[in-house]
């Protein structure tokens, strides 16, 4: 057969079913050997690479053209895809980051095993005429580094060749030795160990058969490793919504890391028969420096024991109580150079609820929240962050935190107080959490004001215990306010000149020869008023889009008078004017949360 660069021929004259799980390795194995053609050669001509492409990389899994492979091969699309990785990208997130980069993107250690995983009884054949001649398939699961057994025949996956071999790099091909057309899809692929080095990928092949292979005192997963790995496995199928198996597999991933960052601590955990290999993988992260906590094994013995241990861990009914247990393990180390809370930061937002709770208070022990370094209080769980106005509800502030006496910085309070409430529900830094909030326009590190601080400086036990209490009431509250979805509706909000004129009509005239103003400046506050109104926020925060359509010396006009407008607006004793234009504008807001509860579209300006 000719060789093709893209799909444009005509279809293989014989081609094969897919194979239930098989991969698309496997598949092309099956098909080159059926048709007496090299794996390479086969992959030209059905254009999944170029003429000139003389490597099968993994990277086919995610970059499978299956509407062409489709037609090539007379498969449907669907049984194309299923060769492929990409159905479980909404399930398995290092899929999902990777199809996000280019082919020459950073690598993600969770995608590809560094050596081929297989099952010898799988690939041996279940004895079908299907699977008589070509073997069985060669399963698109086994190059995840979470599969680790087979629940079908009860074993652990093994990874390479029994043969020893000179390798100067780890094998991410997803075939070796693609011009090799003499082999039978089960045997390895790996060079011979005798090869000349000049013969390059040309020379001959290993050709043991993986499929054949006996060994005596092998090791075997016991009953909790085969329950874990089908736990694992569930959650790739459609048992489990997609949110609950990034969650999932993103806790396991960061636990993971915990388990080598505190061992032997929690060797409990793992089973016995796996706990030599993990303690070899522990010390192949660093020579025991654990600075390399995010890599999983190669050995799926060692997987086994360390994911196992990580679903035992996640399931455990005190798991708060056993991550603080671990992290005293490590806190000798400087709080910069732990590398858990590294992996932590870069996993949280993807990580369950359970996971980000229980990790908090073994988190901010690492964290500085303050140029005084303070320390957040314990996370006690239940509302989120999105519960969190930007400025503490009066009432909170009035019944937890008024008793404490800030002599005059109660702003300073609200909004420390709101930080902190977000850092407890997160784990996010102070800076981060001030920004999710929006009061840290200007970046930076957030910090409370200097009256604030020196009341801290003696007063830091009462604050800590009044937040906890206020934690608390929250935790049991039925219907919480979405703050943040307020925020982000009125983000590119304020009073449309229609709906400003409307509420100017309807104030009572004011008596004399003199009027209020009543132009696009005051509009402009009173747009911020009705946002801090519906938001819980602080005008000074609010969006200014009338003011920043403006020319720069009429913006720096109307900055200097907008404190006097907040004030007659907001002052308790008001004029009747400035009284009963904040009453139609508290309306309006009233209207606005009706709509933003409700899902309701309104007009932005």
């Amino acid at each position: 057969m000719a060789d093709s660069a893209t799909p444009t021929g005509r279809p293989l004259s014989r081609s094969l079913e897919p194979l239930p799980g098989e991969s698309l390795g496997g598949y092309l194995l099956r098909l080159a050997h059926r048709l007496h053609l090299s794996p390479i050669r086969l992959a030209r001509r059905i254009g999944v690479v170029t003429p000139a492409t003389t490597r099968l990389a993994c990277r086919l899994l995610l970059d499978l053209e299956s509407d062409g492979f489709a037609r090539m091969t007379r498969l449907s699309n669907g049984e194309a895809l299923s060769l492929a990785l990409v159905p479980w990208a909404d399930r398995y997130p290092p899929i999902a980051r990777a199809l996000r980069r280019s082919v020459s993107g950073s690598r993600e250690d969770w995608l590809f095993n560094d050596f081929p995983r297989y099952c010898p009884q799988c690939l041996a054949g279940d004895g079908s005429p299907d699977q008589q001649g070509y073997g069985g398939p060669w399963k698109k699961l086994w190059h995840l580094p979470i599969v680790f057994a087979c629940p079908d025949h009860r074993v652990f996956l093994r990874h390479g060749c029994p043969r020893p071999h000179q390798l100067r790099r780890t094998i991410t091909d997803l075939i070796s030795q693609t011009a090799d057309s003499t082999l039978h899809p089960a045997k390895c692929r790996l060079p011979a160990v005798d090869r000349p080095r000049s013969k390059g990928r040309t020379g001959p092949s290993c050709g043991v058969r993986l499929d054949q292979l006996e060994r005596d005192g092998e090791p075997r997963p016991d009953l909790t490793t085969l329950s874990a790995q089908q736990r694992i496995l569930e959650f790739l199928g459609p048992g489990h919504t997609a949110e609950d198996a990034v969650a999932y597999f993103t806790d396991l991933r960061v636990l993971a890391a915990f388990l080598c960052a505190s061992w032997p601590l929690g060797h409990e955990l793992v089973p016995p028969g796996s706990r030599e290999a993990v303690d070899a993988h522990v010390h192949t992260l660093g020579a025991g420096q654990r600075q390399n906590l995010d890599q999983p094994p190669r050995d799926s013995v060692a997987t086994a024991g360390i994911l196992t241990a990580a679903t035992r861990l996640r399931e455990a009914l005190n798991l708060r109580d056993l991550l603080d247990q671990h992290t005293q393990a490590v806190r000798n180390s400087r709080p910069s150079r732990i590398p858990w809370t590294r992996v932590f930061d870069r996993h949280e937002s993807t990580c369950s609820a359970l996971v980000r709770q229980a990790a908090a208070p073994a988190v901010r022990a690492y964290r500085r929240t303050g140029p005084r370094g303070t320390r957040l209080p314990d996370r006690t769980g239940g509302y989120r962050v999105e519960h969190i106005p930007a400025f503490l509800e009066e009432r909170w502030y009035q019944e937890h935190l008024t008793p404490l006496q800030f002599d005059g910085a109660a702003k300073s309070v609200r909004r420390l107080a709101a930080v902190r409430l977000v850092q407890q529900a997160s784990g996010r830094a102070q800076g981060d959490a001030a920004d999710f909030l929006g009061i840290n326009p200007a970046g930076g590190q957030f910090t409370a004001t200097n009256t604030l601080l020196q009341w801290l400086k003696n007063g830091q036990d009462a604050f800590t215990t009044a937040l906890h209490n206020l934690a608390e009431e929250l935790d049991r509250a039925t219907d919480p306010t979405n703050y943040q979805r307020r925020r982000e509706v009125l983000r590119d909000w304020s009073l449309p000149s229609e709906t400003w004129n409307e509420i100017i009509t309807r104030l009572p005239p004011v008596p004399g020869p003199v009027r209020p103003n009543l132009d696009d400046r005051v509009r402009q506050e009173a747009s911020a008023f009705v946002w801090a109104y519906v938001t819980c926020g602080e005008p000074l925060y609010a969006p200014r889009h009338i003011e920043a359509a403006q020319p720069p010396d009429t913006r720096q006009s109307w900055q200097q008078r907008r404190a006097n407008t907040w004030f007659q607006l907001s002052r308790p004793h008001a004029l009747n004017h400035y009284a009963a234009l904040r009453g139609l504008l508290c309306q309006h807001g009233d209207a606005l949360i009706e709509k933003i509860e409700s899902g309701t579209s309104m007009p932005i300006r």
